[in-house]
């Protein structure tokens, strides 16, 4: 009886998992394209690349930071939500004055849209794009939800009790925001568990950067990690350590789940 628990809890996670993979990601990166193309840009790395955007994206990841262009548009803020691995995907630094640091510096990487997982497509959307006030609403429950539900959920598992009571919501979220997914939500909800692709999930969801920034320093093997995670699960387990014995470094992992999620 447990055991079958156990998968039914296991096929629940791989469902939720599947509509933010498979639903979610895709419209919030549509959602970006339509807003860039709007402005007549041909593709992400020119959106990204315009002075506006990594301006603003530049003071998403740095404090303490005077830009020597555009300084009225500098914004010194308490938390910043993007972390070092997505900063790094989209660009990268050239070589300046000493002391000189500035988002004059950086250019853009060749990135595409499939690169963005749903929390950076979300940042992006919500900082840089010209959203409705019920787009950013939706956008910041659905990247909620995925924090809440999924983010941490080192077992890889969701009861029944909680399916019910998640369900609804996520379905009503995704479909006011794009209600041509009805179908696809049927389709993924009667999927029968896939072991091999809920343990790729599995990997893309959990919220490794954090994990890895707030243990890296602290602990020395792929072990000693996994360990710290709390994680449960044998076959999630596999494929974890599969990616951190490759690099224990965030950007290494960062970009093995995009690989995972193509």
């Amino acid at each position: 009886m447990s055991k079958r628990l156990d998968t039914d809890d296991r096929r629940r996670y791989f469902i939720v998992g599947s509509v933010i993979l498979e639903i979610v990601t895709p419209v919030f990166r549509q959602r970006l394209e339509k807003d860039y193309k709007s402005k007549g840009l041909g593709c992400l790395q020119d959106f990204i690349n315009s002075k506006p955007v990594i301006h603003i994206l530049f003071h998403l990841r740095h404090t303490n930071i005077k830009c020597c262009v555009d300084t009225t548009n500098c914004r010194n803020r308490r938390k910043l939500p993007l972390n070092y691995s997505q900063w790094d995907l989209l660009y990268t630094e050239n070589p300046g004055p000493p002391k000189h640091h500035c988002h004059c510096l950086y250019t853009t990487n060749n990135v595409k849209l499939d690169d963005l997982d749903i929390t950076l497509a979300s940042l992006i959307l919500l900082n840089c794009c010209n959203l409705t006030s019920n787009e950013e609403t939706l956008i910041k429950e659905l990247r909620e939800f995925k924090n809440n539900y999924l983010s941490h959920n080192t077992k890889g598992a969701i009861t029944e009790k909680e399916y019910q009571t998640l369900w609804n919501d996520l379905m009503t979220r995704v479909l006011q925001l794009d209600p041509s997914k009805q179908d696809d939500f049927i389709r993924i909800q009667n999927r029968p568990l896939d072991d091999s692709l809920c343990n790729k999930y599995f990997v893309c969801l959990l919220d490794i950067h954090k994990k890895l920034e707030e243990i890296s320093d602290k602990l020395s093997s792929t072990a000693d990690i996994l360990t710290a995670m709390n994680i449960n699960n044998d076959q999630s387990n596999v494929e974890l350590f599969t990616k951190l014995e490759v690099g224990t470094n965030t950007e290494h992992i960062f970009m093995c789940c995009h690989q995972l999620n193509q």
